[in-house]
């Protein structure tokens, strides 16, 4: 019997080849689809779940002035661990080169280096790295003991049996000879912090930061080992008693324990140790999978239903000789996991060709096998039952439940329910299409926004050189002067940090009696108001004054917003007495328009910047746009006359600040790729409906083409019916396309206006696509010769 069903059903695929190949390949690129964006949900969705202990550790983090950090100060991690019977074990991490990157030495061999951390040496107790080469519970014992991941010691050394080598490493302003003590695979993708070199925290234990007895300020991601996972509560109570106890509330307003698990998808924390994701993002992402799938499913339901005229004989036949409705289910529930199973392997085939082009759009590194990953054959085997089930379940008792007599009278197909179900699915696609247009239109109208709007600040044609070390701190002067010279500079400052960068978090006072106002602050030199064009509201810019010295008095720039703060208009600001603190008494010069120095998802916050030689990080150069290739050749010669110490490797200042919207981009290409491909499935099978339901009108239309109606007016007939179906698909997907780009708009403190214009613009181009996907099937039946579909019928 099994073998019969199989044999029928491909018959019917082979007897109508045109309705097979678009329903196969509608379900192949559906499933395909579906199976790459839930494969990339997954490995969202795995963050950290490979470490052994996972389900024990948290990180600290700290409410503090009302904002969520992710730093803690080093005696939090001791502190707790003393009064707190919970913890099993504690680490901390400091990350200097997310300030200024290091400068690391192999022999002749240098690099200019980021994801540098020091971590405690009970870093590889609590957190699960396979080790090549070292023992685990020593690696991080000693100062100076260095653990390399695989890709960094390959990079160094060309090999990973390296224990005992050498290491040097220049770190703001200062060198240290490290001795590889590990090696280890490279950190996992699904990691929410990365690393290319480790480092014993023990190095710097001469650091004040590095406290244990008093608190200090927030530089450490803390996390802690607990003896249990139900642990975590407890431990909130007693460290908040603790806060309170000690009153230390003015620095720390409570401390939040985080599962580690947990972070990555939920974290809004300032100063995070490296980009988070989104759980909005990966529910929404699960959203697109599953409406490409239904796309696709409704394809298939929509021409099993249409067809089910024509086998209405072959069920009413079968029914004659003694078939039971369940036979016939299972029939037709057979033939739809046929066609279930051939549109799996092909979109298997799909998968593999286009999952590393797919990953790399999305800017993961998503290891993924299907023949080795047990996981990946489970997320397959449950794709491939819910569209067998959901694309076969309507065909199957649809047309089992025919009644032989009127099928063999020829009585189905001019009315039913199967009718108003096609139109049904025919709108629902078109709604989810019209949805799934207008939420990119808006993802990409807000990513445009975000890329190009005007921060306050000229970012492009800015050059951004790292240039911290104890050398180039002896030649500031030297080497700005001799960038300056290079043809095509238009000018250059120092900087501390830099727009897009952790600014450091303060507070600043007007007085001794204040409570300290949360300001982030930074140096910079007498040039930065004309190399970046920040405009002066009051005031004046910093006094280009070589005899001027800090012992003179700090003197301070000041946004609009920390005036604002300080209960002053820009003018009334400019000569009063400020003081960010750790002793840096001085008075405001000049007020600055507000700039986002940040994320556009957030608001302008208070910043003060001042004159701090010793604190420079980055030299900003602004060139000509004219020749940017020539002139950074020219900086290249000069820098290895000046700084042959250290490579020259630069950044562009305006790529850096795209890169804080790398999730956004993420999303508008995913929805840019996957929209479309939804919109070309739904279009697949309006091609395969409409054809087969203009052929069911031939006679109509063979009559009225001889009672004279034009080609024309066939047409519009034709179409009319199937433009109708859009529009309405169009008006049930407008508002909610509406309501959910409102609520992701909320995430931007700047933000676009949804404009009335797009939505009417994506009606209209539904409404073209659709024209266009079933006009060349309308005329085709228009201009046929009557006489031939009137002899047929």
């Amino acid at each position: 019997m099994l073998k019969n069903y199989f044999k029928i059903a491909f018959r019917n695929i082979s007897k109508h080849k045109g309705y097979s190949f678009i329903n196969i390949s509608g379900l192949a690129i559906g499933i395909a689809c579906c199976l790459l964006i839930l494969i990339y949900v997954r490995h969202e969705l795995s963050y950290d779940q490979f470490h052994e202990k996972a389900d024990r550790i948290v990180r600290i983090s700290m409410e503090s002035g009302g904002d969520n950090i992710a730093v803690t100060p080093s005696m939090v991690a001791p502190t707790l661990n003393q009064i707190s019977p919970e913890i099993e074990r504690w680490v901390r991490l400091y990350e200097p080169t997310r300030y200024s990157p290091a400068i690391i030495s192999t022999g002749e061999n240098k690099f200019q280096e980021e994801n540098f951390l020091y971590a405690d040496s009970s870093f590889f107790r609590i957190f699960s790295f396979d080790f090549i080469a070292g023992n685990p519970e020593t690696a991080l014992k000693n100062p100076r003991s260095l653990v390399l991941p695989k890709s960094t010691a390959l990079k160094l050394f060309g090999s990973v049996d390296i224990l005992g080598e050498t290491v040097n490493a220049r770190i703001f302003n200062t060198n240290y000879d490290f001795e590889v003590t590990g090696v280890i695979e490279n950190v996992p993708a699904n990691s929410h912090f990365t690393f290319n070199y480790l480092g014993s925290l023990h190095t710097m234990s001469s650091w004040s930061q590095l406290d244990d007895s008093q608190i200090r300020a927030a530089n450490f991601f803390t996390y802690l080992l607990l003896n249990s996972s139900s642990s975590t509560e407890s431990l909130r109570q007693t460290a908040n008693a603790f806060i309170r106890d000690n009153q230390i509330q003015d620095r720390v307003d409570q401390l939040i324990f985080t599962p580690v698990t947990e972070l990555y998808l939920n974290s809004n924390f300032d100063f995070e140790i490296a980009p988070m994701g989104s759980m909005q993002n990966v529910i929404g992402f699960i959203f697109l999978a599953l409406m490409v799938l239904l796309i696709a499913t409704i394809n298939y339901v929509n021409l099993s239903t249409a067809r089910s005229s024509r086998r209405g004989a072959e069920v009413g036949i079968r029914k004659a000789l003694g078939a039971v409705k369940s036979q016939l289910v299972k029939q037709f529930y057979g033939e739809s996991i046929l066609i279930t199973l051939i549109s799996v392997v092909l979109a298997l085939i799909l998968v593999e060709f286009f999952k590393e082009p797919f990953f790399e759009l999305m800017g993961k590194d998503i290891s993924f096998n299907l023949f080795t990953d047990p996981s990946a054959w489970m997320l397959l085997a449950g794709v491939t039952i819910i569209t067998a089930a959901l694309a076969g379940s309507y065909p199957a008792f649809l047309l089992s439940s025919y009644q032989p007599v009127r099928v063999l009278k020829g009585l189905l197909g001019s009315t039913g329910s199967d009718g108003t179900l096609r139109k049904g699915l025919v709108i629902s696609q078109f709604a989810i299409s019209t949805f799934l247009i207008l939420c990119t239109v808006i993802i990409y109208q807000q990513t445009n926004f975000i890329l190009t709007a005007d921060l306050g600040f000229d970012d492009e044609e800015v050059i951004v050189l790292p240039a911290r070390d104890s050398e180039l701190a002896q030649k500031q002067g030297l080497l700005k002067s001799e960038v300056l010279r290079q043809p095509g500079v238009k000018g250059a400052t120092y900087m501390s940090n830099i727009p897009g960068k952790v600014f450091g978090g303060y507070g600043s006072v007007h007085n001794t009696t204040m409570e300290p106002i949360g300001t982030a602050a930074g140096a910079a030199d007498a040039d930065l108001v004309q190399t970046l064009d920040i405009e002066i509201i009051a005031g004046n810019s910093f006094p280009d004054n070589p005899s001027y010295t800090r012992e003179q008095g700090y003197v301070y720039l000041i946004n609009e917003q920390l005036a604002q703060a300080h209960g002053w208009s820009p003018q009334e600001a400019i000569g009063k007495p400020f003081n960010v603190l750790g002793g840096r008494e001085g008075e405001v010069v000049g007020v600055m328009a507000d700039f986002n120095y940040q994320s556009l998802r957030e608001n302008v916050e208070p910043l003060a910047l001042f004159i701090h030689e010793q604190m420079y990080n980055y030299l900003l150069v602004k060139v000509e746009p004219g020749n940017i290739q020539g002139t950074i050749a020219s900086l290249e010669n000069m820098w290895q006359d000046v700084a042959p110490h250290r490579p020259f490797e630069f950044e562009f200042l305006d790529q850096q600040l795209n890169a804080l919207y790398q999730s956004e981009l993420q999303t508008r290409n995913l929805l840019l790729a996957f929209s479309g491909l939804a919109i070309f499935i739904a279009c697949l099978g309006l091609v395969g409906l409409s054809s087969f339901l203009i052929e069911r009108r031939a006679k109509e239309i063979g009559i009225r083409k001889v009672l004279g109606a034009s080609v024309s007016k066939i047409v519009a007939l034709l179409s009319t019916d199937f433009l109708k179906l859009v529009a309405i698909g169009f008006v049930v997907g407008t508002p909610i396309a509406w309501y959910v780009m409102d609520q992701w708009l909320t995430n931007f403190a700047y933000r676009i206006d949804m404009n009335v214009a797009v939505f009417i613009t994506v009606g209209l181009i539904a409404m073209i696509i659709a024209i266009l996907t079933v006009s060349w099937q309308s005329i085709k039946a228009a201009v046929a010769n009557p006489v031939d579909s009137l002899r047929s019928e």
